[in-house]
């Protein structure tokens, strides 16, 4: 941590690669942190220049006599990996390496970051980057603007993370437009060694920062990642942007899970279980920033609707619902005092229209009377301009307000109002330009606040593990009912049989006759599956025509499985697959053969808790026909999530195991759990 503090707490920078020339990067980074006044001490490197920019240049590393915090690399790539070994040997421990052209550019350049981040981390170091833009620090004491990007970056209490370095750089020159504030920002670039998880440990320990914001194209270590925040999870709101939504991660599944699952559904799945918060762009990451930052958190979802304008009001109220938020219901008494301040043309109820006639005396009575309202929680103000009332009076009596509960202004005035209300209250609220943000932000808080800590589920390393008889792929179904007895799987009982043994079978009829063995994965898309055989002569046939079919198939039946035919109330699917972020996942969700068509599943990582399992199943439409539809009797959910609980343990206790599939589980008409079918596939 002492070397992550050094980055963005610096008492001393080298700049190795510094420049006297207009343009390059190595002068413009070192302009950029001279206007922006960083207070500690600043000493250059250029073996061409006595000094740049009135700053003294030492002609190599060596000739450094004073102590370095930070070094910022911006020689070219072929003297990188000299300058940091320099560095080294000087005993500075913490860099920023903004030269580009390594794992960017293919398997050398990969190759050369591999063996400088190694190098650095041999010696106690850490390293941001390569191929980033560098880092801020906005507060008094620092003031380090160590980017490119030449802008003047306000004072904030946000952390902002990029993947992107041009990401980054366009979110800063568009500062003054959009009012963003921040404590930290960081490029991070390739994620040669620091990357999101370094951070986000860091910034939760930082009391300068009150929410972390994170702009990631891929998880450098999801599990990890995960870890930290399920530690760290009563401390700050993380709110996300994830770009890459897509589903390559699980194009090679053989599974009916692993084919349910994706990669953009799991990081949807963990952000939801882990108390975090995903944006689906830029505005809906600054805005729900601001919102931690300027206003206090919701008690609740009920929200009011203050405006002199019907059309923007409709849609605030559109946005309500899809964010899951409820417009309030007044009191009787508040509609009454309401009565005396709304126009008689204007309405009392939810939204209060106050024409356009609103003046900024109307606007404040009627807010204070309505945050005073038991049933209201959050209150939203939008206000049109019309010729007759001016926006910045109306807004002043709107900060004016005094309330525990958030207030959050929307104003939809002439363009002059932006520029006009930033120099009068440079360091005021933040105003929002579009009825429907409030609503994402009160929703995203309340995701926040609504966030728990419960017990959940770790691998357990003491576990006798059981030693399969093959390698990569499917287990044999002798090592699959080894692994769900360990576990306690709701297996039904089984018979395994080669062909000639089926004459000798202990099952009672009736039965199901199932083919297996290697290359059989889906029975019943190969007509591989045959139910309710009655007697011995029937099973015998059975088996005969399923042979034959195989063997046109170019497919050997290796053995045959005989079970008891059950009666089925319902199907459902009980899964787990190792996400290639986030590790161990499970599901849950309707079975049988059509279960890639319903797509009714809902997927969390396998460090469960226990109202995970209840979401889990709350979440799809079978848990709400399990639950009873009307009049049936509810299924035995206990069952459901002791087996979940125990195939998640599984799941994290057997790092090996890729992809699992109870599919179908029968639930019956006397609420008996059995899983028909287990498929196990361990890489």
């Amino acid at each position: 941590m002492n070397t992550l503090h050094k980055l963005f707490y610096p008492g001393s920078i080298l700049i190795a690669g510094a420049s006297s020339k207009k343009g390059s990067i190595g002068y413009e980074l070192t302009a950029t942190i001279l206007k922006y006044g960083y207070k500690g001490k600043l000493l250059l490197v250029n073996p061409s220049a006595d000094e740049i920019l009135g700053i003294k240049c030492f002609k190599t590393i060596n000739e450094i006599r004073a102590e370095i915090d930070l070094a910022i690399i911006l020689v070219p790539k072929q003297f990188t990996e000299e300058t940091i070994e320099n560095c080294i040997a000087k005993g500075i421990k913490s860099y920023i390496l903004i030269t580009a052209g390594f794992k960017e550019t293919g398997a050398q350049g990969e190759l050369v970051e591999k063996r400088i981040a190694a190098k650095i981390k041999a010696a106690g170091g850490r390293m941001v980057g390569p191929n980033c833009m560098g880092l801020i620090n906005t507060l008094d004491d620092v003031k380090l603007n160590a980017t490119f990007v030449a802008e003047h970056p306000e004072t904030g209490k946000t952390g902002f993370l990029s993947q992107s370095g041009a990401l980054g750089a366009a979110v800063l020159n568009s500062l003054r437009e959009t009012g963003i504030r921040f404590a930290h920002f960081i490029s991070v670039g390739n994620k040669a060694d620091i990357s999101e998880n370094d951070v986000v440990e860091y910034w939760m320990n930082d009391e300068n920062i009150h929410a972390l914001t994170l702009y990631l194209e891929s998880f450098s270590d999801g599990r990890k990642f995960l870890d930290i925040v399920n530690t760290k999870r009563n401390r700050k709101p993380v709110i996300i942007l994830k770009a890459g939504k897509t589903t390559e991660g699980m194009r090679a599944a053989s599974s009916h899970t692993g084919a349910l699952g994706s990669s953009d559904r799991s990081v949807n799945a963990v952000i939801d279980q882990f108390g975090l918060i995903r944006a689906d762009n830029l505005n809906d990451l600054f805005n729900t920033a601001k919102g931690f930052e300027y206003f206090p958190l919701p008690a609740g979802n009920r929200t009011a609707v203050v405006t002199n304008a019907g059309g923007p009001a409709i849609l605030a109220v559109d946005m309500l619902g899809k964010c899951g938020l409820e417009l309030a219901k007044f009191s009787e008494n508040i509609k009454t005092e309401l009565k005396s301040i709304v126009h008689p043309e204007g309405s009392i109820n939810n939204p209060v229209d106050l024409l356009p006639g609103g003046n900024p005396e109307s606007y404040k009575k009627v807010i204070e009377l309505l945050v005073k309202d038991e049933g209201v929680d959050n209150v939203i103000a939008i206000f049109v301009e019309p010729v007759m009332v001016k926006p910045i009076a109306v807004i002043e009596a709107i900060n004016s307000i005094q309330s525990s509960k958030p207030v959050f202004p929307v104003f939809m005035p002439l363009p002059e109002f932006r520029d006009d209300y930033k120099k009068r209250y440079p360091a005021g609220k933040p105003v929002f330009w579009n009825p429907e943000d409030p609503s994402i932000v009160i929703r995203n808080m309340l995701i926040y606040s609504n966030r728990t800590n419960e017990k959940r589920l770790k691998g357990n390393e003491q576990v006798k593990k059981i030693q399969f008889t093959a390698g990569d792929g499917f287990l044999s179904q002798r090592d699959v009912i080894r692994l769900a007895e360990q576990y306690s799987l709701p297996l039904l009982n089984s018979e395994i049989l080669r062909p000639h043994e089926l004459k000798n079978i202990k099952t009672e009829f009736p039965v199901v006759l199932k083919a297996a063995g290697e290359g059989i994965v889906h029975k019943t898309e190969l007509k591989g599956v045959e139910l309710n055989i009655k007697s011995q002569q029937e099973l015998l046939k059975a088996a005969e025509v399923m042979s034959c079919n195989f063997k046109e198939q170019g497919i050997e039946i290796e053995y045959y499985i005989v079970q008891p035919f059950i009666k089925t109330r319902f199907e459902i699917l009980l899964g787990g697959f190792n996400d290639p972020d986030f590790g161990p996942m499970v599901m849950f969700g309707t079975g049988g053969k059509y279960v890639e068509y319903y797509n009714d599943v809902s997927i969390r990582s396998a460090m469960l808790s226990d109202k995970d399992v209840d979401e889990m199943i709350n979440n799809t439409v079978m848990g709400k026909l399990l639950k009873g539809v009307r009049g049936e009797a509810a299924a035995d959910l206990c069952g459901i999530k002791t087996a979940l609980l125990s195939l998640a343990q599984m799941m994290l206790d057997y790092k090996e195991v890729s992809e699992v599939d109870l599919n179908p589980v029968i639930i019956t008409e006397d609420n008996q759990l059995f899983a028909v079918d287990i498929r196990i596939k361990v890489k």
